[in-house]
């Protein structure tokens, strides 16, 4: 609980601040006067980056927990939306649907469905492989994300330049720059409910991590909470991939970083992962459009974070099983 609430705390912070700087500063007397004023330039300014602050978190905490899930249910903790190539085929789906024009619940309905068609493969394809390893699931991972990333060259090819390829660019760099009201409004609902299923049922996710005549003493079906965690987990990355595009290592580093405060029992592991993932990439994103005029790509900045957190865990010889 302590641990909890010290990180509750830092991601309190971090949004006072996310909402104070940028390119048009302010500070927080200017803040709480602004609030309730969308009239005036400083309670515009406020109001666009509250609702660009909503959406960061949710997408954050959606994609830790989605990897979070991911590792718990395949026993493997080099699983996550990226690895397994679930955001690279959400991203195909939701090109085709701008490709088509379509609106965004369209787009969302699309993600989801070439997410949950990847994520299927990648399982196909590591029971398909001869030998039984750990690494299998990220073999077949590759597998299915290369077949995503030359489908989503495909539709880059087709697309119209002057229109079309700018937004389906902008889902391959993840950005919350053309996140708006309407957008979260359809979006948050969906990260929400997903999101809250798996915080309510994080405890199957220790049995999960039995064998299945074990889980089916404790009274649950495997295949069937199993498919129903990944489905969650599935549903987050294919909403979080319609707000602001393929946001890369989140998934996969956090889970490891809330392990490594709180240990392997999920009951614990998720709501901290959810609280982390919102901090990092919030502070990611915060720098992303302070730094610069233009927004620099969040995959670029998480990257940078990403690879020496991971390089760490190794060098700490932590297994990455679970």
């Amino acid at each position: 609980m302590r641990k909890m609430g010290i990180a509750l705390a830092l991601l309190v912070l971090v949004c006072g601040v996310a909402i104070c700087v940028g390119n048009y500063a302010l500070t927080p007397s200017q803040v709480l006067q602004a609030l309730g004023h969308t009239q005036t330039p400083a309670g515009m300014v406020v109001a666009l980056r509250v609702v660009r602050l909503v959406a960061v978190v949710l997408v954050g905490a959606g994609l830790s927990m989605a990897g979070a899930t991911y590792q718990a249910v395949f026993a493997n903790g080099l699983a996550s939306p990226n690895v397994l190539g679930v955001a690279t085929g959400a991203s195909v789906g939701a090109a085709f649907a701008i490709l088509c024009g379509w609106p965004l619940w369209a787009v969302e309905g699309c993600a989801f469905i070439s997410g949950l068609a990847t994520v299927s493969l990648t399982l196909t394809l590591s029971r398909l492989l001869p030998q039984k390893q750990t690494l299998n699931l990220v073999l077949a991972g590759m597998i299915a994300g290369g077949l995503a990333t030359s489908c989503l060259g495909l539709i880059k090819y087709i697309a119209d330049p002057q229109d079309q390829l700018q937004s389906i660019v902008f889902w391959e760099l993840g950005s919350f720059a053309k996140v708006d009201q309407t957008a979260l409004t359809v979006i948050a609902p969906v990260l929400s409910l997903a999101g809250g299923f798996l915080l309510a049922a994080r405890w199957r996710l220790n049995a999960l991590t039995l064998d299945d005549d074990a889980i089916v003493a404790l009274g649950l079906s495997p295949r069937a909470n199993r498919n129903a965690m990944v489905v969650a987990a599935t549903l987050l990355t294919a909403a979080s991939v319609c707000l602001c595009g393929e946001v890369g290592w989140v998934g996969l580093v956090v889970p490891h970083l809330a392990r490594s405060f709180v240990g392997s029992d999920n009951r614990r592991v998720l709501p901290l992962t959810a609280v982390i993932g919102a901090t990092v990439l919030l502070t990611a994103d915060t720098f992303a459009r302070s730094v610069s005029v233009n927004d620099i790509p969040l995959s670029i900045i998480t990257g940078f974070i990403g690879v020496p957190v991971l390089i760490v865990i190794l060098l700490r010889r932590q297994p990455l099983g679970l």
